[in-house]
């Protein structure tokens, strides 16, 4: 587990916000006042109720969206559109349904002009990777839906990005194929010195992964939790602090916490090792 604290900030938001204007012009906030750190290399989850912004949160720190306030920092520097430095994963894969699985981890490389025999060692080498070395002729309906997750994933790192961002890449899966691609996916983030946010609404994946855990509250969306997790208890979901973190963030994400008594969250401190930040 890399130690956060010590690694460079490479993804910053100050006083952020995000309104949208409806069919009539009225203006809708979606997000309002985000201030958020990411630092290099590092591994955060934002967890929130679906339809509170996360994902509109995940388009404005990769420049896919502007803000309509505030702003957003990239290694220090204003962020005012996308950069191949930051990658995305999306929900559905988006794989290219005439290419060969090959083809598709190359298709970065090939938008940009360059040679296959310039990419192709790193092509195979991602492949090997991620374990999809003997799936690399095939073709995206040939292949299982954790498959073309990973094969989605091989595409987007292939590239060397500083930051990879991923918008609720296994909600559409079962939940053994989505346990299996949180251990892949952690493993991977292990051996890499990729930052990754992963936005999610699943609380159990968000600790799972999470070495940052970032709650967005809703209506408008705004950060009303954030926490470090370092204890390896926290990579098992069965283990009474991972539960007893479980059922906090299910409490604040339900807008009751106060029902859990004044001294809950000072409870879980106590029990769980769980640094909280910003208190």
């Amino acid at each position: 587990m890399k130690l956060i604290e010590a690694l460079p900030i490479v993804l910053s938001c100050q006083n952020l916000s995000k309104s949208f204007r409806g069919r009539h012009k009225q203006e809708t906030v979606v997000l309002a006042d985000i201030n958020l750190e990411i630092r290099k290399g590092s591994f955060v989850t934002i967890l929130g109720q679906s339809g509170g912004g996360k994902s509109t949160l995940l388009k404005l720190l990769g420049g896919f969206l502007p803000p309509s306030s505030g702003n957003v920092l990239f290694n220090g520097q204003s962020l005012k559109n996308n950069t191949p430095d930051i990658g995305m994963i999306f929900q559905d894969h988006n794989l290219y349904p005439w290419m060969t699985v090959e083809q598709n981890v190359g298709f970065g490389f090939r938008i940009k002009g360059e040679k296959p025999g310039n990419y192709k060692h790193l092509v195979h080498e991602i492949l090997d990777t991620v374990g999809l070395s003997h799936a690399r002729k095939l073709y995206p309906h040939q292949l299982s839906g954790g498959m073309r997750q990973r094969v989605a994933i091989a595409r987007s790192i292939v590239v060397k990005p500083t930051v990879l961002l991923l918008d609720e890449p296994f909600s559409a899966l079962d939940v053994q194929l989505r346990r299996r691609l949180q251990e892949f996916l952690l493993a991977l983030w292990s051996e890499m010195n990729t930052t990754m946010i992963l936005v999610t609404h699943n609380v159990e994946e968000a600790i799972l992964l999470g070495q940052k855990l970032v709650v967005v509250g809703s209506n408008p969306g705004r950060i009303v939790e954030e926490m470090t997790i370092s204890d390896i208890q926290y990579r098992d979901r069965y283990h009474p602090d991972f539960l007893h973190v479980q059922r906090y963030l299910e409490s604040v994400l339900e807008g009751n916490l106060k029902e859990q008594g004044d001294n809950y969250y000072e409870e879980v401190l106590a029990i769980s090792r769980i640094q909280k930040i910003n208190s």
